[in-house]
């Protein structure tokens, strides 16, 4: 029941947020239709926070230079809405600076920083995507080895599907490592690489899982816990063995004979635009991507969301958003706050899989705005928790 302790310690406002976020992170799971998750939303969320802004009229907020420079980049939003937006744009802009501003100020972050949260959030999801893989092979809507391109619930693209589940394996990977559960550990490894490699096929979920474990390799050679040659030896091991079974099975051959599928021209291309329509204003936020590949197929978005602010926000909101993401990460350094490694790898995984930041609520406020606000939400238990 620690888990819960929050609820009951904390004052009826900051509960009722910590719980209506909770829920908001399920519906990801269980609702099978964006509108549904969204009315989540708007009623739970949204309105409930509104209501709150307005009856504190500031009261109580304290000012930090990560709340700043979330400051800035909203109004740079809506500044940039003002001649290139509509009505549209702005109530977006809206639901994402109320989304921040719930998550960093209103709600409990202990209660995210738990390991069992942790640790369930990524078993969680393994079970969605297996769960949901076995059944669709059983009913035969996918056979077996087939990518499975559409999950039931609002989480349903094979992509942001294993960036979630990598930067859940992120935020889990310290309590994994603290409290020595190896074996888990391996589990867990294990089951990602078959979800994201099999199931998903999805490089950019593999890409943040290297990320990590060259990551915990380096600070274990750096803390002088694993020598190098052991370190190199692990490493030629699991590298034969992904040679070996990548050669034998030709769905995972495909997966890396598509090469950058096309990203080094599709962003050259869109750098290019956004270099035509001004560096620090860019295209503005209604503009249209009517270009192709040399191969003859659309670009549907920029595959990047540092190209995407840029293109369609100019240079001035892909500074700040930097700072932002810079000063967070920094400070989820020095706290040794778990939701800090969780940024870095949908951040770096981001970089070759992202669209607009400023819309409804999809997976990139679960990849970025969630842990982002939550880094900068340093709120304490009163004394006498």
């Amino acid at each position: 029941m620690r888990f819960l302790d929050g609820f009951s310690r904390d004052g009826r406002e900051t509960a009722y947020f910590t719980f209506a976020l909770l829920l908001f992170i399920a519906s990801f799971l269980l609702l099978p239709t964006t509108k549904m998750v969204n009315n989540v939303y708007y009623v739970f969320l949204a309105l409930p926070a509104l209501v709150t802004v307005v009856g504190r009229r500031g009261r109580g907020l304290r000012w930090a230079p990560d709340l700043l420079l979330w400051t800035l980049l909203i109004a740079w939003f809506a500044v940039v809405g003002i001649w290139s937006g509509d009505g549209q744009h702005f109530k977006h802009v809206l639901y994402v600076a109320l989304f921040v501003l719930l998550v960093r100020v209103f709600a409990d972050p202990t209660v995210f920083r738990t390991p069992v949260f942790a640790r369930g959030l990524f078993w969680i999801l393994t079970i969605y995507v297996l769960g949901s893989a076995v059944t669709y092979w059983i009913v035969g809507r996918y056979a077996v080895g087939e990518r499975v391109l559409w999950l039931p619930a609002r989480m349903t693209g094979p992509i942001y599907t294993s960036m979630w589940l990598a930067c859940c394996f992120a935020l889990a990977l310290p309590v994994w490592l603290r409290e020595h559960r190896r074996l888990e550990l391996a589990a867990a490894l294990a089951v990602s690489i078959f979800c994201m490699a099999y199931v998903l096929q999805s490089r950019s979920g593999l890409v943040g899982l290297s990320l990590l474990l060259v990551l915990t390799a380096c600070a274990a050679v750096w803390r002088r816990s694993l020598h190098p040659f052991l370190l190199a030896g692990v490493a030629a091991c699991i590298g034969g063995i992904a040679f070996l079974v990548g050669s034998q099975v030709p769905k995972l051959v495909s997966l890396f004979q598509r090469a950058d599928s096309g990203r080094l021209e599709l962003w050259s291309i869109l750098f290019a635009d956004w270099m035509a329509c001004g560096v620090w204003t860019g295209c503005g936020m209604d503009h249209v991507i009517d270009r192709q590949l040399s191969i003859g197929l659309p670009i549907p978005h920029p595959h990047s969301i540092f190209l995407a602010l840029g293109l369609y926000s100019g240079l001035v909101a892909l500074v700040i958003f930097l700072a932002l993401m810079l000063a967070l990460l920094r400070g989820a350094w020095v706290r040794r706050d778990p939701w800090g490694l969780y940024l870095l790898t949908a951040l770096v995984m981001l970089n070759f899989d992202g669209t607009k930041l400023v819309g409804n609520p999809d997976e990139l406020w679960l990849l970025v705005l969630l842990p982002a606000a939550l880094i900068g939400n340093r709120r304490e238990r009163p004394a006498s928790a």
